[in-house]
């Protein structure tokens, strides 16, 4: 996120969370209204009253302990004393509301509501207020739907907090699991290739103890041939980590494919797929290609892939004999790959190696 972009969020979140406060200027329209008979005095209390007021609610919003009671209390009081000298208070009794209903739990709401409105009852009847019954009627109005919007936006509050928790933990568990696909993939390219070595090594210094020299020279040679596939192994895995674009990475599995000599049919059909299934979709894709280099004995192979407005559906078939197979890293991978994204991957060997996955497109966490 840019900084332009963090200014407008900040800038949002304070709008959203002070700007209601604009209404609190209804308070201030008995003054305007009766401006001409009223005294300096009266006018001084009640702007005064009132900028103690904003600033009590202030400290309440952004209060996060006991302290509130304390402010609630206080702009209680403030709201009580301004009822003597303008007939405003009721919007001001409705912020207070408010707090009570966004800052307490079920209980304390119930509690500190009664007392808002035997507040709101004592200011009608001991302050000077020529029309009581429409001061009740607006006061009570006014904390009755503050009251509520206070419930509600406490409880929005706690749902994107719990959302944001539950996004942070699906993010440790993409870590994890991109962990343990890292190390898979490192067990597939660095196993058997560093056994071969350590193997043709020993092989090499047997054979030079013995004297025989030109069959040493013939297994060093070949451990140099491995250690230099096994380096561009290592890179085209680095590669494949840092770049996963789905068309990308097809075309070059098709060329890796042509160059080891596989007669190998793309079938590809694809439009727009969410960052996650792409992301996924490619390393499945590049482990069952790397199946098929290390196992096919025909070389001749069917990648199909394609799309509809569910799912993503993978099809690979390799044709030649299996009467049996025991998975391994390569497809118990691809199924916990498949199923990161609540999707499907399935494997058959009756004629030939056929293997089936299924992405859903609107899987959650995205």
């Amino acid at each position: 996120m840019s900084s332009l972009d963090t200014v407008a969020e900040q800038i949002d979140k304070g709008f959203w969370k002070y700007g209601h406060l604009i209404f609190t200027g209804f308070y201030l329209l008995p003054i305007m209204i009766n401006f001409a008979n009223l005294t300096a005095n009266n006018i001084f209390m009640s702007l005064a009253l009132y900028i103690a007021f904003i600033m009590l609610y202030v400290k309440a919003i952004n209060c996060q302990d006991t302290d509130t009671t304390k402010l609630v209390i206080a702009m209680l009081l403030v709201c009580f004393s301004a009822t003597f000298y303008t007939s405003g208070t009721p919007t001001l009794f409705g912020f207070v509301a408010y707090i009570v209903g966004y800052a307490y739990s079920k209980l304390q709401r119930i509690f500190s509501a009664l007392v808002v409105i035997l507040t709101v009852l004592l200011s009608a009847y001991i302050g000077d207020i020529a029309k009581v019954e429409y001061f009740l009627a607006i006061s009570l109005i006014l904390c009755a739907a503050l009251f509520s919007y206070g419930i509600a936006a406490k409880r929005e509050q706690q749902y994107k907090i719990r959302e944001q928790e539950n996004a942070t933990q699906l993010e440790q568990l993409a870590a994890i699991a991109e962990r343990e696909r890292i190390a898979r993939d490192l067990h597939d390219i660095l196993g058997h290739s560093l056994s071969s070595i350590a193997l043709k090594a020993e092989l090499a210094n047997k054979l030079n103890q013995g004297e025989r020299y030109t069959q040493a020279n013939t297994e060093i040679a070949q451990v140099a041939e491995l250690a230099r596939q096994l380096l561009s192994d290592v890179r085209s895995a680095v590669s494949d980590l840092k770049q996963l674009n789905l068309a990308s990475q097809i075309s070059q599995l098709k060329q890796r494919l042509t160059e080891q000599g596989f007669e190998a049919d793309f079938n590809v059909k694809l439009n727009v797929l969410p960052a996650k299934v792409e992301g996924i979709a490619s390393l499945i894709i590049k482990e069952a290609v790397t199946n098929l280099l290390r196992h096919s004995s025909t070389k001749k192979c069917i990648v199909s892939i394609a799309q509809n407005q569910q799912q993503l559906i993978i099809n690979v078939i390799d044709h030649a004999p299996f009467s049996s197979i025991k998975p391994g890293n390569g497809l118990n991978g691809i199924k916990e790959r498949a199923e990161q994204l609540d999707g499907k991957a399935t494997f058959t060997c009756e004629d030939n190696f056929s293997l089936n996955v299924m992405l859903p497109l609107t899987a959650k966490g995205f």
